[in-house]
Parts: C-alpha cells; sequence; structure tokens
C-alpha cells in the first residue's frame, strides 16, 4: 500500500536523497545529484510517498507570490513543479498519478490558475503529461560540452586555463546546429495546464 503525506524535514531527508538520486539514473538528468533537499524562498508543496515506511516517490512544487514571480508564464498565480521522481521499480504503478492528484488538490486550495512543469526528452513523460491535460507551449535546448567540444564557444582563451566541461542554453532558431556540435544536447519543454476559477485542479 502506498500512502501519500507531506514532507517531513526532521525525519525524510535522508531517504528523499536517496529516491531522488536513484530515481534519476536512467534520465537524461542522471548527473543532477543533491546531497541535500532543496529549500525553497517562496510557498511550497513537498509530497512523499512512502510504501512500507520508504520513500518511494517524491513531489516538490514552488507557487509564485504576488512579490516573487518564479513561473514563465505571468497573468495568473502560477506554480512550477521542482521535482517528481518515482524509484524505478515502483513506476508504472499509479505512484506519480498519485502524487500529482494529491498535490492538484492543494493548488486548489491556493488560488493556483496554472501549473509548469519542464521536462527533457522523454517520451512517457510527454505521453503522460498529455494525459494530464498538460500542453506544450515552448521549448529551448539545453546542451553539454566536454574536451574539444567546449572551444565551439570559448573565444578568448586563458594562458594555461583549460575548460574540459560545460553546459549551455540555446534558445536561438538553429536547433540542428547545435545536435551537431555536441553530442549531448536535450530539448528542455515547457508544459502547461491551467485551471478556471470554477474549475477543480
Amino acid at each position: 500500500m502506498v500512502t501519500i503525506r507531506k514532507y517531513n524535514p526532521r525525519e525524510d531527508e535522508q531517504n528523499w536523497v536517496r529516491c531522488r538520486v536513484l530515481s534519476l539514473l536512467d534520465t537524461p538528468y542522471y548527473d543532477d545529484v543533491l546531497r541535500h533537499k532543496q529549500t525553497y524562498e517562496n510557498p511550497s508543496i513537498e509530497l512523499v510517498a512512502v510504501s512500507q515506511g520508504s520513500i518511494i516517490g517524491i513531489l516538490d512544487l514552488e507557487l509564485d507570490t504576488s512579490t516573487k514571480v518564479i513561473c514563465y508564464r505571468t497573468g495568473t498565480k502560477g506554480a512550477i513543479l521542482r521535482n517528481l521522481m518515482v524509484l524505478p521499480e515502483f513506476r508504472q504503478k499509479g505512484v506519480a498519478a498519485h502524487l500529482m492528484d494529491y498535490a492538484l488538490t492543494l493548488l486548489r486550495d491556493e488560488g493556483v490558475g496554472h501549473l509548469e512543469i519542464w521536462i527533457r526528452e522523454n517520451e512517457d513523460v510527454k505521453n503522460w503529461l498529455c494525459k494530464k491535460q498538460f500542453m506544450k507551449t515552448y521549448s529551448y535546448l539545453h546542451f553539454y560540452a566536454e574536451d574539444e567540444e567546449c572551444r565551439a564557444f570559448v573565444n578568448h582563451p586563458i594562458l594555461d586555463c583549460f575548460i574540459k566541461r560545460a553546459y549551455g542554453e540555446y534558445t536561438g532558431r538553429c536547433p540542428d546546429e547545435i545536435r551537431q556540435k555536441f553530442k549531448r544536447v536535450y530539448e528542455s519543454a515547457l508544459y502547461e495546464r491551467h485551471f478556471s476559477p470554477e474549475e477543480t485542479p
């Protein structure tokens, strides 16, 4: 049996970090490793899915405020997904859906008008988001350069200084050129779901 509850910072951090690391190993975010759980400046919704006393899934949402807007889209109060991961052995069992449904209920109480989710290339996740009534509205590229690839954008080398790894973002109109220059390139896509005032998320 899987239980969804709020994250407890005094008891859950170690299991939360473990769940996040293991959940990302087979995804494009495999090297996005954290040693401690993030904390947020804005109000947040932080949930965990628990089975037999262990955390098997996590979800974090951060919300806009009147003084600090964090979402890409403006116009209504928004929320952005920071984490949604499930351990590989518990996938395809509805855990992510339970986490999301629970969070959407809490968003209604916060008066949120839209939810944003940024993802890298993953067809299963894209299909899941579409089933959850999210629509793709924008995208750009993330790329990683290693060794000789770094020379492609270093215009002014410094004597005896060698860049071996670099990360970049590309928002231009020639994505094929970036994909040809760098081996590790991902589309970063924004998916959005909007809620009407009468709608229950």
